[in-house]
């Protein structure tokens, strides 16, 4: 018999954890979609790949699982930082995790440890923050586009220093913004998957309500001397790296997406016309706004997680179903036979609200 008070314990993480899967629905892949179309040459002309000489690997972490490597790797472009999370078997596949907007990698740091503890050699291409300098205002696009031509040459060298053939990616927020644009521009990042993601960077950021980019506009407007309108005009005149005119080559039949309906960071407007642009892929909608998210992971850790175990470690809110929901489609794609029980129960509760979602054509 369970003690009557570990009982309520129990029946209440349960109840935080299926009430608001109740509330989630998913949209299949449009059954029209005919696949993505040509890259046209003058895409690889722009994007062109640089090159690497030689790097330097240092290890940070050993885990039951996995080590972590730190790579740095000296290219063309700058040097480039990786850590990389390599599990002991030999394997062809490699997921890469696109870090959030600036700061520390803590949330890709997250997603590329529960891969790898379920299967996945996974990467963290860290990025530059030469953005956050109002100074470097009228370089953002060549910030933005070597972005992805990094991005590249690190594809090339885990498949020539690691024997890696087959990529898939993760990101969430500029992360995901990252993954549809280095995945339009590069057919090899094949397997992806994009959480609060948005498409017209210059409109995402107009209409954004984070506190940090009104920072750098008010920063930019009274360095520059210049006025709002001003500000947008001369973004948009110069921004050609962006998903809008990137996302489409991205295959949907190879992409997920999720969106939290109530996100004013990355306006779930824009994140809609993202999976348009795509060609409708499979959605996940979230009853979330874009921080509130995380109710759908298990991202803030109560104590270490249990390793080798596929079930939900002890967080602040005992869901990990955006990591789930991705697991299940690396797993499909790369070929990872693997039982996911939780999955199937989540996606029996969404069901009621999936038809009622279907017959409005959402």
């Amino acid at each position: 018999m369970i003690p009557a008070r570990i009982s309520h314990l129990l029946l209440f993480a349960l109840s935080c954890t299926l009430l608001p899967l109740a509330g989630c629905m998913y949209s299949p892949l449009a059954a029209h979609y005919k696949g993505p179309p040509q890259r046209p040459a003058e895409l690889e002309q722009y994007y062109a790949k640089g090159s690497y000489s030689d790097f330097t690997e240092k290890v940070t972490r050993v885990d039951q699982d996995f080590s972590v490597r730190r790579l740095q790797i000296n290219t063309s472009g700058g040097l480039i930082t990786i850590d990389y999370y390599q599990r002991p078997k030999q394997s062809e596949n490699l997921i890469f995790v696109f870090p959030l907007l600036g700061g520390k990698n803590i949330v890709a740091d997250h997603f590329a440890d529960y891969f790898a503890h379920r299967g996945y050699d996974t990467a963290i291409v860290h990025r530059v923050n030469d953005f956050k300098d109002p100074k470097n205002f009228d370089k953002l696009e060549e910030i933005m586009r070597q972005g992805i031509v990094r991005d590249r040459i690190a594809l090339d060298f885990f498949e020539q220093q690691y024997g890696k053939k087959k990529f898939g990616s993760f990101g969430i927020s500029r992360g995901a913004i990252n993954v549809a644009m280095t995945a339009g521009v590069d057919p090899r990042l094949k397997y992806n998957v994009m959480a609060m993601g948005g498409t017209d960077i210059v409109r995402i950021l107009k209409k954004s309500d984070q506190p940090g980019i009104k920072k750098y506009r008010d920063r930019v407007m009274a360095e520059e001397h210049i006025t709002s309108d001003e500000f947008y005009t001369r973004l948009k005149d110069q921004i050609r790296t962006d998903p809008k005119q990137l996302a489409s080559y991205v295959n949907a039949r190879n992409a997920l997406l999720f969106f939290g309906i109530f996100d004013k960071t990355v306006p779930f407007k824009y994140g809609r016309k993202l999976r348009k642009q795509i060609g409708q892929p499979r959605t996940i909608y979230l009853l979330a706004g874009h921080y509130t998210s995380v109710l759908y992971t298990q991202f803030v850790r109560l104590v270490p997680p249990v390793q080798n175990s596929f079930y939900p470690s002890f967080a602040a809110f005992p869901m990990d179903y955006v990591e789930r929901e991705s697991l299940a489609f690396y797993d499909a794609r790369f070929k990872h036979r693997r039982f996911n029980p939780m999955i199937a129960l989540y996606r029996a509760l969404q069901f009621p609200v999936n038809v009622v979602g279907w017959a409005l054509g959402i």
